[in-house]
């Protein structure tokens, strides 16, 4: 196909171009940027259409357009308009022309165009073409008389309404056709669109109905005036475009929308979309009550992580099923995103109807799930929010959010929201936000508390402690920022300042031949599992110059059973380096014989939970016991945090425990104060014993 096109503005045509590159259409395109250009095309080559750029006011326009229509070319023009033109000016030539509307251009559409220019042009120029023209063409077409009746009608229109011939509809106005007949409103609109065109005007309306078999049909009606040579209607012209596969596939895209790939379930928007519709209902009644459920699975990231992604998310469409199992039919559950799911419960008879809900959900998700020979197990934690007409949608969500977060703080399966939560929730964003600036700002400071040897009680050793010194409220307990710290990802950096900062002031320390023999850094679980980990404390060790044999970093049980095989791989990191690994919290995780003879570390450091009762429980010493035995066994030191008594102290020394931590000797204190501290301790360990 060889086109000419004629477009001044350089943008223009290269977005018109471009939709001209059909790889099944081969095409070659003349750009006439003006009309001496265009003129020139036309006299030196054959195209088979003219694409014109229309611009109303445009003079050499009007006279180019003059004098092609003039030529015994007879080439086809579309022009490209922004608004409707009127069908009796004579840029628009009743045989030679057509226009599409810039914003709907397409190669479709532009072959549209031809088809219908080159069927006008074989009416002209043959007597009796009008009919091969309809009887040839795929897609419905009708030829109407002045008074709207069919005159003819093609094979493809009448296949659409499974009729065998044309006779039924003879002398029929085209609006009483079985395709329309059936919509009042639509036959309606297709009279006054046929009337329209009889005084002239173009038209076009969208009919969405079903054939004879009830299968549904979406047509693109193009009503078009056929005009006489004096100006004056001859007939109509009706073209309809099936876009009942578009239509589908329209549909098919506003549900995946709308719905989430891998569960089939509403997603968050269309949840959204549900609840504002109940909420409206609410506002409409005063004693329609809802509930949201906000649920998120406990440890998933733990399990997507070892198990793999394809693993994760075989559990979350079995977590669907579970949880559709629980849920009437009338009730809306949604997928928000990762591991989170919402539940939408309107028109509450009762309002413990929710509490119910999530107690039975939490009974069916903590079930073990059945996997290749495993169980994996998990748990969800729930929040409520109920709905009055008071309320509005966001603040339902964000309210079942904070009564979830609270119950997987509480670890108590579900929780109802309360206003108290709200204010605790924005307290919490308000230090979120001090958090971010505190670095820059220096708010954070390091406190260290003495490590002592039981056997000598000679200072040995200092665990650094992260504390925040807020700008108003003061000294902040480490309970009410840590975890914020852990969630919004900011321990990362901060842990590598506490790193660098402990390692500094230890370094501080031996050069003032301070009577101290290590540091003990903590490592949160997001910098343990960081790829940058072992660098990082490198670095520190090379910027302070202190020996690593000097630095002890502090690690959970629980963090090496996550991923083992890294947790192997960073531990004998470490070792290679000389850095000492000491256990912390031990007996609170899950942590075997097994495990500690496999990881190369150092030290246990014996929970608090368990020195509290060593003196009083039998209990907890004999757990005590038995873990500073089993460490000995195994060559590892033993460290007891939290003591707190002469009675906790000497039960642990008389057991062979090594070292020692905790308010007897000092609270975490600041490093002045540390100093202050350490050389007083000296002085009564230098002191004769009585």
């Amino acid at each position: 196909m060889h086109i000419l096109l004629v477009e001044e503005d350089v943008q223009t045509y290269l977005t018109t171009r471009q939709l001209l590159d059909i790889p099944e259409h081969p095409v070659s395109v003349d750009w006439a940027p003006n009309y001496d250009m265009a003129t020139k095309f036309v006299r030196q080559h054959t195209h088979t259409l003219c694409l014109i750029g229309y611009h109303p006011s445009h003079k050499n326009q009007h006279q180019f357009l003059t004098w092609l229509y003039a030529q015994d070319t007879q080439v086809p023009v579309v022009l490209l308009v922004n608004s409707p033109l009127n069908a009796e000016e004579i840029f628009l030539h009743p045989y030679r022309a057509d226009f599409i509307y810039r914003n709907q251009f397409s190669w479709d559409m532009l072959l549209r165009s031809l088809r219908y220019l080159q069927q006008i042009k074989n009416v002209q120029n043959q007597q009796n073409n009008a009919q091969v023209i309809l009887e040839n063409c795929r897609t419905l077409m009708s030829l109407l008389d002045k008074s709207g009746k069919i005159i003819s009608i093609n094979q493809a229109a009448l296949r659409l309404m499974q009729l065998k011939n044309a006779s039924s509809l003879k002398n029929r106005v085209f609006w009483e056709i079985p395709l329309i007949s059936s919509l009042p409103h639509v036959q309606a609109e297709m009279k006054s669109v046929i009337e329209a065109a009889l005084e002239g005007e173009m038209g076009e309306l969208e009919i969405l109905t079903k054939n004879v078999d009830e299968h549904p049909l979406s047509f693109k009606m193009y009503i078009t005036p056929l005009l006489e040579n004096n100006g004056g209607v001859r007939g109509i012209l009706v073209e309809g475009c099936d876009l009942t596969a578009q239509k589908q596939v329209e549909k098919e895209l506003i549900y995946a929308t709308l719905h989430d790939d891998l569960t089939g379930l509403p997603n968050r928007t269309l949840f959204i979309e549900l609840l504002e519709r109940a909420m409206s209902r609410a506002q409409n009644h005063k004693d329609y009550h809802l509930a949201v459920l906000y649920i998120d699975l406990d440890r998933f990231k733990v399990i997507n992580e070892s198990l793999g992604h394809d693993m994760g998310d075989w559990l979350l469409m079995e977590v669907s099923r579970r949880l559709q199992t629980c849920l009437g039919d009338d009730v809306v559950l949604a997928r928000s995103g990762g591991d989170e799911f919402l539940i939408l419960l309107d028109n509450l008879k009762e309002l413990n109807e929710a509490t119910r809900l999530a107690a039975e959900i939490s009974e069916e998700l903590a079930n073990p799930f059945p996997l290749h020979g495993y169980e994996v197990v998990t748990s969800a934690s729930i929040g409520i929010a109920y709905g009055n007409e008071r309320t509005d949608s966001a603040d339902l969500l964000r309210d079942a959010d904070t009564a979830m977060y609270r119950a997987k703080t509480a670890r108590s399966g579900f929780t109802v929201f309360n206003s108290g939560m709200h204010t605790q929730a924005v307290s919490r964003m308000q230090i979120e936000s001090d958090l971010h600036k505190a670095l820059e700002q220096e708010n954070f400071v390091l406190f260290y508390q003495p490590q002592t040897d039981l056997i000598t009680e000679h200072l040995v050793g200092a665990e650094a402690l992260i504390r925040f010194q807020h700008p108003i409220n003061g000294l902040m307990a480490p309970n009410h920022f840590i975890p914020i710290l852990e969630d919004t990802g900011i321990i990362i950096r901060l842990g590598e300042w506490i790193l660098h900062t402990a390692c500094q002031q230890f370094k501080v320390w031996l050069d003032n031949d301070f009577p101290i023999e290590h540091i003990s850094v903590n490592l949160s679980p997001h910098q343990f599992r960081s790829k940058r980990l072992t660098k990082m404390v490198a670095e520190a060790i090379e910027a302070s110059n202190i020996p690593a044999h000097c630095l002890e970093l502090e690690i959970t049980e629980s963090l090496l059973l996550e991923d083992t095989k890294n947790a192997m791989h960073t531990l004998h990191s470490f070792q290679e380096m000389g850095v000492r690994v000491t256990i912390d919290d031990f007996g609170t995780g899950y942590a075997s014989l097994n495990y500690l003879k496999r990881f190369p570390v150092d030290c246990l450091k014996i929970d608090k939970s368990f020195i509290d009762g060593v003196a009083v429980d039998p209990q907890d010493a004999a757990i005590t016991v038995a873990t500073i035995d089993m460490a000995h066994a195994l060559g590892l030191r033993v460290i007891a945090e939290g003591v707190e008594t002469i009675d906790q102290r000497d039960f642990l020394r008389d057991h062979g425990c090594d070292l020692a931590q905790g308010f007897l000797y000092s609270p975490p204190i600041e490093q002045h104060a540390f100093h202050e501290w350490a050389t007083q301790y000296q002085k009564v360990m230098q002191q004769p014993k009585r």
